[in-house]
C-alpha cells in the first residue's frame, strides 16, 4: 500500500509519465496517477476483485485508447485483466455449476485453429476474441460472489452513461473524443467523422456510430432492470438518468439495427420478469420512451424520423431525398455483401471457409459495384455486413460449429439465469437478445471495444447461471 501510494506522487509529479512514455499525453499523466490509487484501494477493501471488474467494466468501451510499451500496443484493460486475474487465482473457486459459455471459451481457438492458420493472420481478430474471453472469465467469476451481479449492471449503467454523454456532446459540437490531446475536443488523426446528411453521428469512445449503438443496446435492457431491483430512490432516479442518456445517444447514433436490437431485448426483458415486478416496469419503460423520443426529436428530430422510416423499405429509392437514397443504395450493397459470404465463401469453402480475415478480399473480386472502386483503390468492401455470414463465411463447419455452442450456451444460461435471478436475469436475457440482433448486420464484434463490452454480458449471465437459487433474490 505504501509503494501504490508512493507511485502515485511519482506519477502526479509527471516522473513517470516522463520516463515511461516516449510522447507524453493528458491520458498517459492520468493513467499513472489513477494506476497507483487503484491498486491501493484494491489493497485496503475487502473484495478487490469487485473494485477491479467494475473498473473493466466501465472501461470496456475505452479499449482503444492504448498506450505504446517497448514497440507493443497495450490496452487500459490488460493491466485491470492480470490484476483480476491474480486476485481470482489467490482466492477460493465457486462451487456451483459450470455454465455452458465457459466451454465456449475453451473451445473457441481450437475450432478456430484451422481459419485462423490459411487466413491472413489478422491479429485484431485473436485479440477481440481473447479480450471478450478474458473480461467474459473475470466478470464471471466476480459476478458470482455476494452482489456481485448487482455490482457488474452498475458499473454497465455507469458505463453506458459515460458514453451517452460523450456521444450527446459530440453529436451538438461537432467534435470527435480525443483522449490523445491535451485538449478537449479535436480530432485525432486518421480518425473518420461519420455523418448522415447534416448530422454529426457520435462514436463516443468507440470505432464508430454502430459500434455505439452495439453497447447501448445491450446496455438498456439491463439498466431498466437494476431500476426495478433497486429499493434506494436515489438510485433508481440515478439509473433513470443514465437510461436516458443511453437512449437519447442510441437515436443519435442513427443505428437502425441497435434501435431494434435495444427495443426488441427491452421488451423481452419486461415479458420475462415476475408479474409484479413486470407491472412496475411498464410504467418506467413508458416514461423512458417518452423522455428518449422527445430528446431525441429536439436534438435531432428530422434526421431520426427519416432514418426510422427507412426500417420499414431498406432499399427503397423512390420519393427519397438524396440522403436517403445513398442509404438505400447502401443496403442494396450490403444484400451483395451477403450473397458473396454465403453462396462464395460457406458454400463453396464449406469445410474451414476462406480463412479468418480474407472476406474483404473476396467481397472485393465478387460484389458487382466494387469493380470501379477496385480500380481506383477505393474499395471498401472489407467484410461481410453479419457477424454471422462473416464467421461462417471465414471459418465454415468449424466457425459454425462455434455458433452453434454460443447460441445453445447462451440460450442454456439465459433459462438458468431467469430461474435463479427472476428480475436481473431477466434483464440479461433481454441484453443478449439485442446483441443478437445487432450481429445480424454488422460485424462491430471483431473490434476491442465492442467485444470487451459483450465479454461484461456473457460473463454477467454465466455468473447469474451459475448460481444457487435462493429465496427474495433479485
Amino acid at each position: 500500500m505504501v509503494g501504490s501510494g508512493g507511485l502515485a506522487v511519482l506519477g502526479a509529479s509527471g516522473f513517470v509519465q516522463a520516463h515511461a512514455f516516449a510522447l507524453p499525453t493528458t491520458l498517459k499523466y492520468g493513467l499513472t496517477v489513477a494506476g497507483p490509487l487503484v491498486i491501493f484501494f484494491a489493497a485496503s477493501i475487502a473484495r478487490p476483485l469487485l473494485l477491479i471488474t467494475g473498473l473493466t467494466v466501465i472501461c470496456a468501451p475505452f479499449a482503444n485508447a492504448t498506450a505504446q510499451f517497448a514497440g507493443i500496443r497495450v490496452s487500459p484493460l490488460v493491466p485491470l485483466l492480470l490484476l483480476g486475474f491474480a486476485l481470482i487465482a489467490v482466492s477460493d473457486p465457486p462451487r456451483n455449476r459450470a455454465p455452458w459459455l465457459r466451454w465456449t471459451s475453451l473451445l473457441a481457438f481450437p475450432l478456430l485453429l484451422l481459419p485462423l492458420e490459411q487466413g491472413s493472420h489478422n491479429h485484431q481478430f485473436v485479440a477481440s476474441l481473447g479480450l471478450l474471453i478474458g473480461v467474459a472469465c473475470m466478470v464471471s467469476y466476480a459476478a458470482a460472489d455476494k452482489d456481485g451481479l448487482r455490482v457488474v449492471l452498475a458499473a454497465v449503467a455507469i458505463q453506458a452513461a459515460i458514453q451517452g454523454a460523450i456521444a450527446i456532446w459530440e453529436a451538438r459540437s461537432g467534435h470527435t473524443l480525443n483522449l490523445y490531446s491535451s485538449g478537449t475536443a479535436g480530432q485525432p488523426a486518421g480518425q473518420q467523422i461519420y455523418t448522415y446528411g447534416t448530422s454529426h453521428q457520435p462514436t463516443g469512445s468507440l470505432n464508430d456510430p454502430i459500434s455505439l449503438g452495439n453497447v447501448l443496446a445491450l446496455s438498456i435492457p439491463l439498466i431498466a432492470v437494476l431500476m426495478i431491483a433497486v429499493k434506494s430512490a436515489t438510485s433508481r432516479l440515478l439509473l433513470i438518468g443514465a437510461l436516458a442518456l443511453a437512449g437519447a445517444a442510441l437515436a443519435l447514433s442513427l443505428d437502425r439495427a441497435g434501435w431494434i436490437g435495444a427495443a426488441v431485448g427491452l421488451v423481452a426483458a419486461i415479458a420475462l420478469l415476475p408479474r409484479v415486478s413486470r407491472r412496475k416496469a411498464i410504467p418506467y419503460a413508458v416514461l423512458g420512451l417518452v423522455v428518449v423520443v422527445v430528446a431525441a426529436l429536439v436534438l435531432e428530430g428530422p434526421t431520426i424520423a427519416s432514418r426510422f422510416s427507412s426500417i420499414f423499405d431498406p432499399t427503397s429509392t423512390q420519393g427519397k431525398t438524396a440522403q436517403e437514397k445513398g442509404s438505400a443504395a447502401g443496403e442494396q450493397t450490403r444484400l451483395q455483401l451477403w450473397s458473396v459470404a454465403f453462396n462464395d465463401g460457406f458454400l463453396k469453402h464449406p469445410v474451414a471457409g476462406i480463412g479468418i480475415d480474407n472476406m474483404g478480399q473476396l467481397e472485393r473480386e465478387h460484389t458487382s459495384n466494387a469493380g470501379a472502386a477496385v480500380k481506383a483503390q477505393t474499395a471498401i468492401y472489407q467484410d461481410a455486413a453479419s457477424t454471422y455470414l462473416q464467421l461462417i463465411g471465414d471459418g465454415g463447419l468449424f466457425a459454425l460449429a462455434l455458433l452453434v455452442l454460443l447460441l445453445s450456451g447462451l440460450i442454456g444460461d439465459a433459462r438458468a439465469a431467469v430461474k435463479a435471478h427472476p428480475v436481473l436475469g431477466a434483464g440479461l436475457a433481454g441484453g443478449v437478445i439485442a446483441i443478437l440482433i445487432c450481429w445480424g448486420t454488422d460485424v462491430v464484434v471483431f473490434y476491442e471495444p465492442v467485444a470487451a463490452c459483450v465479454g461484461v454480458l456473457f460473463g454477467a449471465l454465466a455468473a447469474a447461471a451459475r448460481s444457487i437459487e435462493s429465496p427474495g433474490r433479485a
